[in-house]
């Protein structure tokens, strides 16, 4: 139980000999306090829990800066930048159908510019250029990363308000109940409630480059 519990800890580190070392300190140290809680009369399960509720997190205890392959990472991020665009032209495309938007030739101006960006990049850097090293704070991606969520969910809550001002904002104010008239109207009203959320991949990529940053750390070995 113990070990499984400090193995969880460290799943997201890659497996060096400095995380080996810590992970059987730890270990030591928990089967070291079980066995004095049990001495003062406590049963196993119960020492157990104590014991690994002092210790939910070992992000403190590691590093937070990494070497990394830092044009790996930046390949790999642009990779997903180009996807996440190719996705978002194609759900776009639609669009047209219901109303004239200009929503579907500006992502696709996205998809041109991020794999224009993306092909050139992997043309030009070459294997000296893929093995270029430099540190990325991995509790800096992790903030980034949680600060895009709350600006996106602020996004959303503020866009959704506003759409439901601006369409129902005279039925609710006296009153009146609200209708769409048609099926071209509901889906007039439910894409102007849909686009907000086209900008989701934004902290997506925030988040990714956290799993970037452990992934292409020099420790994991060079890799492509």
């Amino acid at each position: 139980m113990l070990q499984k519990h400090v193995n969880r800890l460290f799943a997201p580190y890659p497996d060096t000999p400095e995380i080996r070392e810590m992970k059987d300190e730890i270990a030591g140290n928990l089967e070291a306090k079980v066995a004095d809680l049990m001495k003062e009369g406590m049963d196993y399960n119960e020492a157990v829990r104590l014991a690994v509720a002092d210790i939910p997190s070992v992000d403190g205890l590691i590093e937070e800066d990494r070497e990394i392959f830092v044009n790996r990472y930046r390949l790999e991020l642009g990779q997903l930048a180009l996807l996440f665009s190719l996705i978002l032209w194609i759900v776009t495309i639609p669009l047209r159908l219901i109303e004239r938007s200009a929503l579907s030739y500006l992502t696709f101006a996205l998809v041109l510019g991020t794999g224009i960006v993306y092909l050139t990049l992997n043309t030009l850097w070459k294997k000296e250029s893929l093995d270029r090293t430099a540190r990325r704070s991995l509790r800096m991606a992790r903030r980034h990363a949680g600060l895009a969520w709350i600006i996106w969910g602020l996004f959303i809550f503020v866009s959704v308000l506003a759409v439901t001002a601006l369409q129902f904002g005279n039925n609710l104010w006296f009153g009146r109940p609200v209708t769409l008239s048609g099926p071209y109207q509901f889906a007039v009203v439910g894409l102007s409630y849909a686009k907000p959320f086209l900008t989701l991949p934004i902290p997506l990529l925030f988040q990714a480059s956290v799993r970037l940053i452990r992934k292409h750390d020099i420790t994991c070995g060079p890799h492509r």
